[in-house]
């Protein structure tokens, strides 16, 4: 997926200019804030596929491979239908054809890629969670004030605030002759207050980076720097990128795993920072079910125990009042016995020592089930006559 990003980056550069020292250095500052989502999560997805989308629509609408290429605006639907099933990021797909739709010259150019964005909608409509998953957006923002505690979701500071403001100012006052369309500065503007609002939209303003100084500050550089006599041009292409040889690797990888009695699945994990023994006795004793744990171990118990029913987990999609509900039990607010009940949380994985895990091991209506070096679990009893727990 890393590959895949940095191809298409590339390949936005290369549009332009074909001197590889110039387009490498714009290439890495893109990438500077990028990198730190080049990993296994969902995230990645998005990156990937709006650089895709970029790299598509910016060829389709501002001229590039001519007629022969404009076949590739149908990639578009497909991909968003993926998007939609591996990631929330995949609104931004609909809102970059918006973008470029206003950057079409001709009605029947607009109407082409009217029809991509109708396709691409309807692709999103047909998953099983249908019409809502276009409400998704505007559920996120709802609860966006809960979701500030989160680092990911706090804005940047620091050098990358001015690394890029510095970006957007190189961009805006036009460093060449060639004068951008407003959709083209928009998309900048609206990626950089994206980027400036919230860290997890820094990727997303990189690759827009990369594709607007593709078009501005590289032309002015490379013309200068074209006469050394180092490599001009690098062409990405898929045997130089060793295709053929993964080709043949992979499936040869393979065949002599078996012959080895390797099984590619037999993988060991290290679980030593997971409540793997408290998990166990969860299952193992049939706690109660609607189970509160934290957000970093919830993966953990989607994947050890799938048939079980978490309060809360790192899946996301929730509604602003879970969101705050989980707020108020993870750090013990005033009313958070009314939360419990409203939920019927009845068992708590938590960690030794946290607020809650202090609060409710004083409480006489909760009981302490297990506890080890890493985690404590603590189940629900009935409730007594004394009413006055409820005012605690």
């Amino acid at each position: 997926m890393a590959g895949f990003i940095f191809y298409f980056l590339y390949k936005l550069l290369e549009r332009h200019n074909v001197n590889m020292l110039v387009n490498f250095a714009v290439l890495c500052l893109g990438l500077a804030t990028i990198t730190a989502y080049l990993s296994g999560r969902p995230a990645m997805f998005t990156v990937a596929f709006f650089t895709l989308e970029l790299y598509i629509l910016s060829d389709w609408t501002l001229g590039g491979t001519g007629r022969r290429g404009r076949h590739l605006i149908w990639l578009i639907p497909p991909v968003v239908a993926l998007w939609a099933n591996l990631h929330p990021g995949f609104v931004v797909g609909p809102l970059l054809l918006v973008l470029f739709l206003l950057l079409c010259r001709e009605a029947r150019d607009r109407w082409i890629l009217a029809s991509c964005l109708a396709v691409s909608v309807f692709a999103i409509v047909i998953n099983p969670y249908g019409w809502r998953m276009l409400a998704m957006p505007f559920e996120t923002v709802r609860g966006l004030h809960t979701l500030r505690g989160l680092a990911e979701w706090a804005g940047v500071s620091g050098w990358e605030a001015v690394l890029w403001g510095g970006v957007v100012a190189l961009v805006t006052c036009g460093l060449t002759l060639r004068r951008q369309p407003w959709p083209v500065l928009l998309l900048t503007a609206v990626a950089a207050v994206a980027a400036g609002a919230s860290s997890r939209n820094m990727p997303l303003f990189g690759a827009v980076a990369v594709f607007v100084l593709g078009r501005t500050l590289v032309p002015a550089l490379a013309p200068r720097l074209g006469r050394s006599n180092l490599v001009r041009k690098f062409d990405v292409t898929f045997e130089a990128a060793g295709g053929w040889f993964w080709v043949v690797a992979i499936p040869l990888a393979l065949v002599g795993a078996a012959r080895l009695g390797v099984s590619p699945s037999e993988l060991e994990f290290d679980f030593s920072r997971y409540p793997e023994a408290a998990v166990r006795y969860v299952q193992e004793r049939g706690c109660p079910d609607n189970i509160f744990v934290r957000e970093t171990w919830s993966g953990y118990l989607l994947w050890a125990m799938p048939d079980r029913k978490l309060f809360f987990d790192a899946k996301g999609g929730f509604s602003p009042e879970a969101i705050e509900a989980h707020s108020r039990l993870f750090k013990p607010k005033p009313g958070w016995r009314e939360t419990v009940e409203r939920y019927n949380i009845s068992t708590l994985l938590l960690e030794p020592g946290s607020p809650l895990a202090v609060m409710v091991s004083e409480a006489p209506d909760w009981r302490r089930e297990y506890a080890d070096s890493l985690a404590e679990v603590f189940v629900r009893q009935p409730q007594g006559a004394d009413t006055n727990l409820r005012n605690r």
